[in-house]
């Protein structure tokens, strides 16, 4: 049984063993969340190409990889495909990222891995899914297109002033990353009962449908909402301009929180044009037309911090909106460790989120770097119990390769 000698004991998931083969953000995320919590993880690499956003602008892998181990198997070989089969065998879970039937076409479906190890939790994470239309399921996707196809992005927009947007920066995979791991967690937990394993049809558009609060009044009703793009339409509810400049982001909605607010910005709740016991002014409506121009001509008086000290004192829910440099000077997120330093493959000081949630009795932890291409191949393969001759016969047939150099430092 394949085990990483060099991983430390903690976390809720230490027992769990994960493999994926999976590239750029949706796939690999969720392997990293388990293994922040002590999960063994293997990251397949294609020997061909390794994953692209190793060649990126920024450093988003190394933070998104880390605690991992790498092996780079030309998957298409009846060798790495054995050696796959090997990994599986002992495995909890096994993620995969491509277009839909992927794996059917490498001759590693569901049925070829359930029969070495017929409790394995598998997750097929595509932009269109397993099933339906061969056209829609072979289709290449990514995060803007499932916001697209959706109808999630149909949303974002601004009542023609604009079309339709993209949220960013890549929501739909990180919702997907997280819905993954949820589910994979769940097939585990059936598995430990039962003795059998799950398949999991990840459709990336579909969690998008899933995440859009106007979608059950469409398809129940075929009611469709003004198209406000960042502004609500709840009065009082966004970003709005302060005497500095800055913004100061506003969610008042709740009878409790707007008498607080009329309070702080001298409008007479429980009158008429502003009546008590009411939950939200309509931003379209009298009320709230007048309740915003109140808002924002108090804003104008205020630089943004004196105004978000003056409501949050008075109990109305605000917040500056902040820079990365304020979030980093912010004294709470400082108090909650939040951000966390280690050192990537080349040494590189490398600062980013740290595990999350909290866990208070078995945290998580940054353990080690994310892998350089193949830099565990040797490793892997021995523990699988492959010898020495036949690692290097697989170099030489390129059926395992950690010749590209492209892991980043910055």
């Amino acid at each position: 049984m394949w085990k990483n000698q060099a991983k430390p004991e903690f976390g809720l998931l230490n027992d769990l063993r994960v493999v994926h083969a999976s590239s750029s953000l949706a796939g690999p995320l969720g392997p990293t969340f388990f293994s922040e919590y002590g999960a063994d993880v293997v990251w397949i690499e294609n020997a061909d190409a390794p994953d692209y956003t190793r060649t990126l602008h920024n450093i988003q892998p190394e933070s998104e990889r880390r605690n991992q181990r790498a092996i780079g198997i030309r998957l298409r070989s009846e060798e790495g495909r054995q050696i796959v089969l090997d990994l599986v065998k002992d495995a909890d879970i096994f993620i995969e990222s491509s277009k839909g039937g992927q794996f059917d076409r490498l001759n590693l479906s569901d049925e070829t891995l359930w029969e070495v190890n017929p409790k394995l939790v598998i997750a097929h994470i595509s932009g269109y899914g397993q099933t339906g239309l061969p056209e829609y399921v072979t289709r290449g996707g990514f995060d803007a297109t499932a916001q697209a196809f959706s109808g999630y992005m149909w949303e974002n927009q601004n009542g023609g002033a604009t079309p339709p947007y993209a949220v960013g920066p890549y929501v739909a995979d990180y919702i997907t990353a997280i819905w993954t791991a949820m589910a994979c967690l769940a097939g585990v937990h059936n598995a430990q009962r039962t003795g059998k394993g799950e398949s999991i049809d990840v459709a990336q558009y579909e969690l998008m449908m899933r995440c859009s609060i106007f979608a059950t009044d469409y398809f129940t009703f075929h009611k469709e909402f003004p198209k406000t793009g960042e502004k609500s339409m709840i009065a009082g509810w966004g970003g709005f301009p302060c005497k500095d400049g800055k913004i100061l982001y506003c969610c008042f909605s709740g009878a409790s929180t707007l008498e607080k607010v009329c309070k702080v910005i001298g409008l007479e709740y429980g009158s008429e044009l502003f009546p008590a016991k009411i939950g939200l002014y309509n931003v379209e409506s009298e009320s709230g037309k007048a309740f915003e121009a109140a808002l924002r001509a108090w804003l104008l008086e205020r630089t943004c911090d004196e105004a978000e000290a003056e409501m949050l004192a008075g109990g109305a829910p605000v917040s500056k909106v902040n820079s990365w440099e304020d979030v980093e000077n912010n004294p709470h997120v400082q108090a909650r460790h939040v951000i966390e330093e280690w050192e990537t493959v080349k040494g590189t000081k490398l600062r980013a989120v740290g595990p999350l949630p909290k866990f208070k009795n078995n945290p998580g932890r940054v353990w080690r770097p994310a892998p350089s291409f193949g830099e565990n191949n040797e490793e892997i393969l021995h523990e699988l119990g492959y010898t020495d001759e036949q690692i290097k016969t697989f170099y030489d047939k390129g059926v395992i390769n950690k010749d590209w150099d492209l892991s980043l430092s910055r």
